[in-house]
């Protein structure tokens, strides 16, 4: 049985290698980068500027290779895409934070990259484990859809991350809302406390709010560029309500006070779905790693013996 099962250690042992690779290549293109205008001046500061090609050979190795490669695949796939789809995909960047560290550009050239390094990695392992015909074109196809679909799950699961924190953080903030308000503080300065009293994506999203207000936005758009920046359901609801508040000339304070109540309850609801979804989710854990290693542990030293019973001229 082991004799068959040898075949297929290399694609499995290739498939998390390149797993690991993409993971690697991900963790770098989304690491958070320090400002170049910051940068700028603290080195006009210090009273030396660096020159072009010293601040080139002071780039990361992602900016001095990964990204120019990236950008020259994406000029090739635009002209594919469509525009609806460049549409969503700076979307989708945008609802999970990272607009500011990638452009759309960067995430299509990182999913050519991953196409063809997916399709040239299963190339290399057909080379070394020599398959059948069959297996080889699964193994470029698999490999190549892997590298293609990767980013847009990394992307789906930071989305999912950030919403989660924004909507987890969200009753905390309106109940310290609601305090200021009814303390006779107006909207604008309650939101400029909760922005200098915590700092969490909530905040900064707040705080960013309160940019554009000073820059002469109004309340009511600022709100709504919150929304579409986001993309949580509990925070549009609750924006919604403090437009509409504003519009019909409501007290404030009671529509906050309300909205508290509704997402706690929310929150609590959320919490009980995931408590209820934990043992659907286990049981896959269970049944592919728990169980096989308490039936070798259990069963393991009787093996012997029941071979030996049943093996052609035992005794009866």
């Amino acid at each position: 049985m082991i004799t068959h099962l040898l075949p297929l250690l290399g694609p499995v042992a290739g498939f998390f290698t390149f797993f690991g690779l993409l993971l690697l290549l991900l963790g770098l293109g989304g690491s958070r980068r320090s400002d170049p205008m910051a940068a700028r001046l603290s080195e006009a500061a210090r009273g030396g500027v660096l020159s072009l090609d010293d601040q080139e050979m002071q780039a990361s190795f992602y900016d001095r290779f990964f990204r120019p490669l990236a950008n020259g695949l994406a000029k090739g796939l635009a002209r594919f895409t469509p525009a609806q789809s460049l549409e969503s995909t700076q979307k989708r960047l945008m609802n999970a934070g990272l607009l500011g560290q990638m452009q759309v550009s960067d995430f299509i050239g990182l999913k050519g990259m991953g196409t063809i390094g997916g399709g040239a990695f299963g190339a290399l392992l057909i080379l070394l484990t020599h398959p059948s015909t069959l297996m080889s074109a699964i193994l470029v196809l698999g490999f190549a859809a892997l590298g293609y679909v990767f980013p847009d799950l990394w992307l789906r699961s930071k989305t999912s991350q950030r919403k989660t924190a924004i909507a987890n953080a969200l009753p905390d903030s309106i109940d310290l809302l609601t305090i200021s308000v009814e303390a006779g503080l107006g909207f604008d300065q309650a939101l400029a406390r909760i922005v200098s009293k915590s700092d969490n994506l909530l905040t900064r999203e707040f705080a960013r709010v309160l940019q554009q207000m000073r820059l002469g936005v109004a309340r009511r758009d600022a709100l709504r560029e919150l929304v579409e920046r986001t993309g949580v359901e509990d925070l549009s609801q609750f924006v919604g309500a403090i437009i509409q508040a504003e519009q019909l000339g409501a007290s404030i304070g009671r529509v906050l006070r309300i909205q508290s109540a509704e997402m706690r309850v929310r929150r609590r609801q959320r919490a009980q779905k995931l408590a209820q979804q934990a043992p659907i989710k286990m049981l896959f854990p269970m049944a592919f790693l728990i169980l096989p290693s308490i039936f070798v542990v259990v069963l393991g030293p009787a093996i012997p013996r029941i071979v030996h019973a049943f093996a052609p001229g035992a005794p009866l």
